[in-house]
């Protein structure tokens, strides 16, 4: 056998083999692994927020035609999958194991129609068809059978039919562009902007239609120790493991859709006016707020309450460890601009495969064009493009 290696040609252009496939079935698997895992997240979206932690027990008909749940069925495919842990990875979100015919039935079924309806433009019908037929494709390319160029031009356009409101979902939900206005009076707002202390505080920004609502918790560390040395600075300071805060806070998790986190890149002449700071952004409905915000408050007061003792507590004493607040030593350099800057790595939580489902890592601005262009996917602890086409 002779298999043989695509050439490096610069940056994101390569050279194809000629015995490789024809270019047909690569652009196949690109518009598909980003279509269906676009309605991944919308599915996701939509029932967390409707069903909060049930989600995952809604009842389902697997491809096997088994009648179970998101829950079991994931389950039972997850342990498969780590038969083989030593190749790919070990993904924990339930929707990733299920396959686009599943999701297909879950949006289309009688029972959970009413949730989904009102982000697709036309019937029933017409969309469960539309998605069929880019079902249809997908198994031809994931079982080798040939395909045709008219296919591409079908799950292109049948793409574009179905997921342009579900695109315009997911790009106001992630980036929640717009700040809640400082004289709003609903009650959410009123009783949940209250909520500070000396090492966080709370602000909120929200989507364009102002469906979605971003609470945004900053978290700002004290730094424990500087140290200069050959021009830079080494910090000692504190970080939140966001993984743990979903854990142990279970009943505000349930509450909200998903968790980001924002470590922002500081800039400064002066190395000693570097202090990190770090964003925990929590996403809900702004329905969900208004009904359970006491609930909400209750769980929120008592997470920045325990983010304070702990932060005492490691203050006071450097051998103690706290359940969601842990040492991490950084530095600050000079960068090519000759400003100080900090590395800010080591304040980001890695994702694993006991990661909470609700923790969706980095994700905080998605392009104008998410089903096409992201280059990232909740639940991935990897890109999945380098795109280097820059639009001038």
């Amino acid at each position: 056998m002779n298999w043989k290696s695509p050439s490096h040609i610069e940056e994101n252009k390569y050279e194809l083999p000629g015995n490789w496939l024809k270019i047909e079935y690569f652009e196949a698997l690109n518009i598909l692994f980003r279509f269906e895992n676009s309605l991944r997240v919308f599915v996701y979206i939509i029932l967390k927020n409707e069903l909060k932690e049930k989600w995952c027990e809604l009842s389902i008909t697997s491809d096997d035609e088994e009648k179970s749940t998101i829950n079991a069925i994931a389950k039972r495919r997850i342990s498969q999958d780590k038969n083989y842990a030593y190749l790919g990875y070990v993904l924990n979100s339930q929707l990733l194991h299920l396959t686009s015919g599943e999701l297909i039935r879950i949006i289309t079924s009688d029972n959970y129609w009413k949730f989904f309806k009102n982000y697709f433009l036309g019937t029933k019908e017409i969309i469960k068809n539309k998605l069929d037929e880019i079902g249809n494709v997908r198994n031809a390319v994931a079982h080798f059978r040939p395909i045709k160029k008219g296919d591409i031009e079908l799950i292109k356009q049948n793409s574009n039919h179905t997921l342009s409101q579900i695109e315009k979902t997911i790009q106001d939900f992630i980036s929640c562009p717009d700040i809640v206005p400082t004289n709003t009076t609903e009650n959410w707002y009123k009783e949940l902007k209250t909520v500070e202390n000396l090492e966080c505080s709370v602000n909120f920004r929200q989507s364009k239609n102002e469906e979605w609502v971003k609470l945004i918790l900053t978290f700002y560390p004290p730094v424990l120790h500087r140290e200069d040395f050959y021009g830079s600075q080494g910090l000692k300071t504190l970080n939140i493991k966001v993984t743990q805060l979903l854990i142990k806070y279970k009943a505000f998790t349930n509450q909200t859709i998903c968790v980001n986190e924002y470590v922002p890149n500081i800039n400064s002449k002066d190395a000693n006016s570097i202090n990190p700071y770090k964003e925990i952004r929590f996403t809900f409905s702004r329905k969900n707020l208004e009904k359970n915000y006491a609930e909400i408050k209750l769980q929120l007061d008592e997470i920045i309450l325990q983010i304070s003792n702990e932060v005492d507590l490691i203050t006071n004493d450097n051998l103690a460890r706290g359940a969601m607040i842990e040492v991490v030593n950084t530095y600050v350099e000079k960068n090519h601009s000759k400003l100080f800057s900090w590395d800010n790595s080591q304040f980001f939580t890695e994702l694993d495969e006991n990661s909470p489902v609700e923790y969706w890592g980095r994700l905080n601005y998605p392009t104008s064009s998410f089903v096409t262009d992201t280059e990232q996917y909740p639940w991935m602890p990897v890109t999945i493009s380098e795109d280097k086409d820059l639009p001038f």
